[in-house]
């Protein structure tokens, strides 16, 4: 071949190329214009009115009972049916009829993208309504020609079909409409299936892929929705190729081990994470299945939780007068919550501080409004428990039954530099209120105590340790009032605690600081401690020191971590350069310790209260 040959072959190979191009072009742009118009149009008849769409449905089904008729006729005939002049009547009788029942049946009255089975069975009986129509108006007034019985049943199914298939295809029409963000649901079980449901009837999300740790479900459909292997090597890919943006983890009933795990699983993905509610929320009615929400630290930390007994919670609060010191700190506002919700006859909410007295007085304002309430039910009262005379006063005159006494300064740093003042709340201030309930009378006093109380390194730990003795050695002494302790480690997200800090740190762009790469702490939800302080309480007879079960000790540094992860940055090293948010070691600070203990010492039994034991400690008498 020529050079000139060749020249003339690429020229023309080059030019069918450019062609091609400019054809598919042409062909993207219009099927692309279409698509929006589609789209576009579907959204306008989402959000037309009503009577609108129910004067639609009403023109779609006439033309399909015309259409579905004539195919009878036709098929019946072995041919185009043209006889119109002799069966006119037949089509106005059967339409308006026809439509009519459909009404009668509460056809157009459904929405049509919340179509369900209950919706196809009323068309399936409109369609054989009307199908028994018009074989009675076929036999009150024939038409010229017999009609075979075979034409009313060919009809019945044509309409069955023609109905219920546009109200499918316009579900799916919608569907496409809708712009929802493509996420994946990791679960197939029931949470998963009930999520893809709940996700369904809005638009904010669209499920396009199922996640399972079932090998056996992969290449599978469910719904519709191709279900993949989660543990696949490349599991990243299998979710590029579907679009996923958003990966929800439909597990309620995992534990915060298995959830640790997935979140790890799915790291190298570099998808947002979400979740549904933990199993105690979706049961206790707190929260939704389709209230999708962002994961937090406390999911990971706190989905060990037992659901908890109602007649625990309910016997030293339901019909009584109940007192909670400390009511506006962390453990003292949640108790406050989950009292109101159990009916006390009076809940009373004790606090030195007029700014957390207001919170949480506006808060429980609004939940006895929200649910009908008594709003005498409710009394806030600004006092101090350092002053006995004003504590006696109201425990009498209010005739309180149960005291939970969570007033207490907890912050090693500030108690370590002004130890006075730990020992005039914690001491003087538990022994006042103690000495007050049990000369009024009351029947139940909870103490919250703290792990660091346990061979107590520090001025705070030491003037809870005081304050758990006192009450030991009061509980000893005749009187009516039961005395218990419940002591426990950190709570996520009470004022203490270190996840509020390392959240700013993190919003502020780092560096998270640590006192030590080693130092591990126990931790546990706030709503869970409350729940656990309030059923010991219940089984107490009387001196008992509870301590909760808070699971393993977390590494401070992992938990700065995992918060670095799920904020979606990524843990830099000191001596990296590039993006990323470092963690810091400043060194422990004055009175710390590397660790906590829960148990004095190693004789400690279970109780009736799963997560709750009872510690043999030794105590020291009232006079001594």
């Amino acid at each position: 071949m020529t050079v000139y040959g060749l020249k003339k072959n690429v020229i023309l190979e080059l030019s069918s190329l450019f062609l091609n191009s400019r054809v598919t072009n042409f062909l993207k742009a219009q099927f692309g214009s279409f698509s929006t118009t589609l789209d576009s149009w579907l959204l306008n008849l989402s959000k037309t009115g009503r009577s609108r769409k129910q004067a639609f449905s009403i023109v779609v089904d006439v033309l399909l009972i015309i259409g579905s008729l004539w195919a009878a006729f036709s098929l019946r005939k072995g041919g185009l049916f043209t006889d119109f002049k002799s069966t006119w009547y037949l089509y106005v009788l059967l339409v308006s009829g026809t439509v009519v029942i459909f009404m009668s049946l509460g056809i157009y009255r459904w929405v049509i993208r919340s179509s369900n089975q209950s919706m196809f069975r009323q068309l399936v009986k409109g369609s054989f309504l009307s199908a028994l129509l018009l074989l009675i108006v076929a036999f009150l007034i024939p038409t010229d020609q017999p009609n075979p019985r075979s034409l009313f049943v060919i009809y019945g199914l044509l309409v069955t079909a023609g109905t219920c298939s546009v109200r499918v295809m316009w579900q799916e029409l919608f569907a496409l409409g809708k712009r929802g963000e493509p996420i994946a649901i990791y679960g197939t079980g029931v949470a998963g299936q009930q999520l893809l449901h709940a996700l369904a009837q809005g638009a904010e999300y669209r499920a396009v892929l199922f996640l399972d740790d079932n090998p056996s479900m992969a290449g599978t459909t469910l719904s519709g929705i191709p279900v993949e292997y989660a543990q696949v090597e490349g599991i990243e890919d299998v979710l590029l190729a579907s679009e996923v943006e958003r990966i929800v983890l439909a597990l309620p009933k995992i534990s915060s081990a298995e959830y640790h795990a997935k979140i790890t699983q799915l790291k190298s993905a570099q998808l947002p994470v979400l979740t549904i509610p933990t199993q105690s929320e979706l049961v206790s009615g707190k929260a939704t299945l389709n209230e999708v929400r962002d994961i937090s630290i406390v999911d990971i930390l706190g989905r060990g939780e037992v659901l908890p007994d109602q007649e625990l919670l309910r016997r030293c609060v339901e019909g009584k007068v109940v007192l909670v010191t400390g009511g506006g700190g962390s453990i003292g506002s949640e108790l406050s919550r989950q009292i109101i919700q159990l009916k006390p006859s009076k809940l009373i909410v004790f606090d030195h501080s007029e700014f957390n007295l207001y919170r949480i007085t506006e808060e429980i304002s609004e939940v006895i409004q929200q649910q009908g309430l008594d709003p005498n039910s409710f009394m806030p009262w600004l006092g101090s428990v350092t002053e006995y005379a004003p504590v006696l006063d109201l425990l009498r005159r209010e005739s309180v039954n149960t005291v939970y006494h969570a007033a207490a300064y907890k912050h090693v740093p500030i108690i370590e530099k002004q130890p006075q003042k730990g020992v005039e709340t914690n001491v003087f201030g538990t022994l006042n209120t103690a000495k007050a309930a049990i000369e009024a009378g009351v029947e139940n006093f909870v103490l919250i105590s703290t792990d660091k109380a346990v061979r107590p390194t520090n001025s705070m730990g030491a003037t809870k340790r005081i304050a758990e003795l006192i009450l030991q050695a009061k509980s000893r002494e005749k009187t009516i009032t039961k005395i218990c302790m419940v002591r426990f480690g950190n709570v996520l997200g009470s004022s203490g605690s270190v996840v509020p800090k390392f959240k700013k740190q993190i919003e502020a762009g780092g560096p998270i600081t640590i006192t030590h790469p080693q130092i591990t702490r126990y931790f546990m939800t706030i709503p869970e401690a409350a729940q656990l302080v309030m059923q010991a309480g219940s089984i107490a007879v009387g001196g008992e020191v509870f301590v909760l079960d808070m699971g393993e000790p977390i590494k401070i540094k992992d938990l700065a971590a995992n918060m670095i992860n799920l904020s979606g940055n990524k843990v830099k090293e000191s001596d990296e350069i590039g993006e990323g948010i470092e963690i810091k070691s400043i060194g422990l600070r004055p009175g710390e310790k590397m660790y906590e203990e829960l148990f004095l010492s190693g004789d400690q039994s279970p109780t009736l209260v799963p997560k709750v034991y009872s510690a043999q400690e030794s105590w020291i008498s009232w006079e001594v």
